[in-house]
């Protein structure tokens, strides 16, 4: 099959440049300038689909007004208790449940298009845990074993710090 010369055209905020080869998966791969004056290689079919249409710009404005816009978030702005941070972990982070949490378990989500739990625990940068599974009572398993194996020695090096410092 042809490849199909996109050069010159303008997907959204990007502008084709030139074709700078295939990827893996055989699609072509184009260089695109973006609105915004930086260059990204971008999948032809993204561009085509509409998938892509910036170098990531309009995603950070987009999140960023998002952010601004919402009053529990604009509330907590600026608050020391949004960072407790202890041996480069937030703690906040990895033990409070979000709002946007579906399953009731912090760290275990539902993918639609794979069909199965994901469990998963970020820690200093890393994800330490990142598995799926058919159950769901599976994944908020091996997310509990986690959060011992990982967050307890954590906590527990904390609340000794905080019992030293009272007395």
């Amino acid at each position: 099959m042809r490849r199909k010369d996109l050069t010159g055209q303008k997907f959204g905020r990007l502008t084709v440049v030139r074709y700078v080869g295939a990827a893996k998966n055989g699609n072509a791969r184009w260089l695109c300038k973006c609105d915004c004056g930086n260059e990204t290689v971008v999948d032809g079919y993204r561009l085509r689909k509409g998938t892509t249409i910036s170098c990531g710009c309009y995603r950070r404005e987009y999140m960023r007004k998002a952010i601004m816009e919402n009053p529990k978030t604009v509330a907590q702005m600026g608050q020391k208790s949004q960072f407790v941070n202890s041996e480069g972990v937030n703690l906040a982070a990895v033990t409070k449940l979000r709002s946007s949490n579906r399953s009731g378990v912090i760290g275990v989500s539902f993918d639609k298009q794979s069909a199965k739990w994901n469990s998963r625990l970020y820690l200093k940068g890393k994800l330490v845990l990142n598995k799926q599974f058919v159950n769901f009572e599976d994944a908020v398993k091996a997310r509990h074993e986690a959060e011992k194996e990982y967050l307890e020695p954590i906590l527990e090096r904390v609340e000794a710090g905080k019992q030293k410092n009272e007395c």
